[in-house]
């Protein structure tokens, strides 16, 4: 989520219902996150067209208007396919074959953790990690620094000091 100074997660969450909308913002944000609410599939993608800095979709499977949330979900996966996508149904006759590669299903009535958990998940998927320096595989063998003795340049920093232990 939000570490050294960066700018939260932005998820945005789609659902027909006010309620839901609310208390999922609610408690997204409480955990770290910074959400962002639409109530049909037109507003969201007008939202994703000014924040570039959605990670996660939410969307309810039921949306007001012509376009429901398995629409939504293919036409982000399509637009913005780094977008992670969550669609949430309380109805039985959907399947997870019917969303986009790498998206998930969740069944109304969820768990908030349950629903954490996923974010969580797919927010973990090929991201770069948070802090330090990538970590070399053991078959990459580190140069050492040249020597002005054999015609290149020290670029190395101060030489440590010896163990004294």
């Amino acid at each position: 989520m939000s570490e050294h100074g960066r700018r939260p997660v932005a998820i945005l969450v789609v659902d027909r219902e006010r309620v839901i909308r609310m208390v999922t913002t609610d408690l997204l944000e409480d955990v770290g996150f910074r959400a962002i609410e639409a109530h049909d599939a037109r507003e969201a993608l007008d939202l994703l067209e000014r924040h570039q800095d959605v990670r996660l979709l939410i969307t309810g499977h039921t949306l007001p208007g012509h376009t429901d949330g398995i629409r939504l979900a293919h036409l982000v996966h399509t637009r913005w396919p780094a977008i992670r996508i969550i669609v949430t149904s309380g109805g039985m006759s959907r399947t997870q074959d019917e969303l986009p590669l790498g998206a998930r299903l969740i069944r109304k009535p969820y768990q908030f953790d349950d629903l954490l958990r996923e974010v969580e998940g797919l927010l973990g998927q090929n991201d770069e990690p948070d802090q330090g320096a990538p970590v070399l595989p053991e078959s990459i063998g580190l140069q050492t620094p040249l020597s002005a003795a054999s015609g290149g340049v020290n670029i190395s920093g101060p030489t440590p000091e010896p163990d004294k232990t």
